[in-house]
């Protein structure tokens, strides 16, 4: 709110979100993992950022074996950060205040110290027995007794440094110097100062498509999310399940159908973009955003019976399950610019190492390849995401900003704000406050929320209908939306997890166009 209010537009405010959460919600905010961006300026274009992590030069397939059935985590699991080159890309092309001033809140979080949130404290409890067997990582977030309790004063002076460092050399602070050569002396071996003086951020075209009179823009690839919300929409849209009540055992039994199959092209078909040819690229992209036609080999959904998974895939049982510890927010400005955002260490605490006198968490995205399907390890590929920030718009102005984290669980999430809203009438509060549920294609079984459950009488028709119910009932993403209309903008934060939904106490002074920044 304070960068608003001294004149920021919606990325520089974004970017210091995303900075601070690096300080405060270490478990997924990072410096040391990567995301993805959507943003749009008054009146467009919508611009994708993509700056998901990379594999280093030095991965092996029989290294990246042996770190998948030792757990994902340590070393081997790192892949080259991409937060920071990110962040700083989309704020130099949009941002309207210097990078210091958008970077100084989360240097002072940093080195002043702020107090533990109850969140935080749990997710470090969480961790703990992995985390403290990390030198820098139990100095960073330990205490005599143990984790960091809640109400703690915090102060991360070497995290301060890093980020003083960004603000005075921008993205050279980061990927040369010296927290390059932090990084690359502890994952010695793994990943090493070529691969991070070679990362970029990518700007790409969003993956756009039809819903109902609407226009949708999500991630493209790498983001598999975005490819899945299309398929599960578009899929939804030709059963026309608009039409019908939308908590009838049918409407349910139709969007599980929907989902297990967009779950299968996430999981199977998916694959960084930059390691495909053009032409194959843009056939998937007119595939996955075909309004009239279902994914070419996919079985046709049964209105009446559930189709199990593996008919659905012959990979199915060898696909595997994902983690669930990202986070996304949402912000628009007084000129109408929106930015949504989604990052991520993978797990919760990435690989649960931090970097030697730097403050640095690092991801453990490496894990997040598969072992069968198309995104599979390869030096230098970028793997694939869950992530998918979203836009929604009407008459080629933003109508919703949408996103969440919460791994395969994303494009289920968001798709069921999208269809409360847009087929059900319902206020933005309403239709995230609703119940969720979701298939993931593997396990074969669907999910939904001890705390918002499915009434049992429909719970019974999903069953007699051939669906498997799982016995996990945890909550289902955690969406920190926006709603604009009529010049006005509602913004939402899902009690899930329990963020903020915060205004600017009022417009900023107008400053003119955005221009370069230092």
């Amino acid at each position: 709110m304070a960068i608003l209010e001294a004149g920021g537009n919606a990325v520089d405010a974004a970017v210091a979100v995303a900075f601070a959460l690096a300080v405060t919600h270490p478990s997924a905010g990072n410096l040391g993992g990567g995301g993805f961006i959507l943003a749009r300026p008054p009146g467009g274009p919508t611009v994708a950022v993509d700056f998901r992590e990379s594999s280093p030069r030095a991965l092996t397939r029989s290294d990246f074996d042996a770190m998948i059935a030792g757990g994902g985590g340590g070393p081997v699991s790192v892949g080259v950060p991409g937060t920071v080159a990110g962040l700083l890309a989309t704020h130099e092309r949009f941002g309207r205040l210097p990078r210091p001033r958008v970077l100084e809140p989360a240097i002072r979080l940093a080195r002043s110290g702020h107090r533990v949130s109850n969140r935080t404290a749990l997710t470090l409890s969480w961790s703990w027995p992995t985390l403290k067997r990390d030198p820098a990582a139990r100095t960073e977030f330990g205490a005599p007794s143990g984790p960091l309790p809640a109400r703690a004063r915090w102060v991360r002076r070497n995290l301060a440094n890093t980020l003083e460092r960004i603000a005075a050399d921008g993205a050279r602070g980061f990927y040369e110097g010296a927290v390059s050569a932090a990084i690359a002396a502890r994952l010695s071996g793994h990943l090493g100062a070529a691969d991070l003086a070679q990362y970029r951020a990518r700007f790409r075209e969003p993956l756009r498509f039809g819903y109902r009179g609407l226009v949708v823009e999500t991630m493209p690839p790498p983001s598999a999310g975005g490819v899945a919300l299309a398929v599960l929409l578009l899929e939804l849209q030709r059963q026309r399940v608009h039409a019908l009540d939308g908590g009838s055992a049918l409407a349910i039994h139709l969007f599980l159908e929907a989902s297990r199959r967009a779950q299968a092209e996430r999981r199977l078909r998916v694959v960084d973009p930059d390691r495909l040819a053009p032409e194959v690229l843009a056939r998937r992209i007119a595939e996955w955003t075909d309004p009239d036609h279902p994914i070419p080999g996919m079985p046709l959904v049964d209105r009446s019976r559930a189709t199990p998974s593996p008919t659905v895939h012959p990979l199915y049982a060898a696909s595997l399950r994902e983690t669930e510890h990202t986070t996304h927010f949402s912000v628009v400005d007084a000129e109408g610019m929106v930015a949504s955002c989604t990052v991520t260490l993978s797990d919760g605490f990435g690989a649960k190492i931090v970097v030697p006198g730097t403050g640095v968490v690092l991801n453990n995205a490496v894990a997040s390849f598969a072992s069968v399907g198309e995104n599979l390890p390869e030096p230098g590929r970028r793997t694939t995401s869950s992530m998918a920030p979203t836009l929604v718009l009407a008459d080629n102005r933003p109508v919703l900003v949408l996103g969440s984290p919460g791994g395969d669980t994303i494009p289920s999430t968001i798709a069921q704000i999208l269809r409360r809203m847009v087929d059900g009438g319902m206020t933005i509060d309403e239709a995230i406050d609703a119940p969720r549920v979701h298939h993931g294609f593997v396990p074969d079984a669907f999910r939904f929320e001890a705390a918002r459950p499915i009434p049992q009488a429909v719970l019974q028709e999903l069953c007699r209908m051939g669906h498997t119910v799982s016995q996990r009932r945890l909550p289902i993403g955690d969406a920190n939306n926006i709603s604009l209309a009529e010049g006005a903008a509602w913004g939402y934060a899902d009690p899930r997890e329990g963020g903020l939904a915060l205004a600017a106490a009022s417009p900023p002074t107008a400053q003119g166009p955005s221009t370069p920044n230092p």
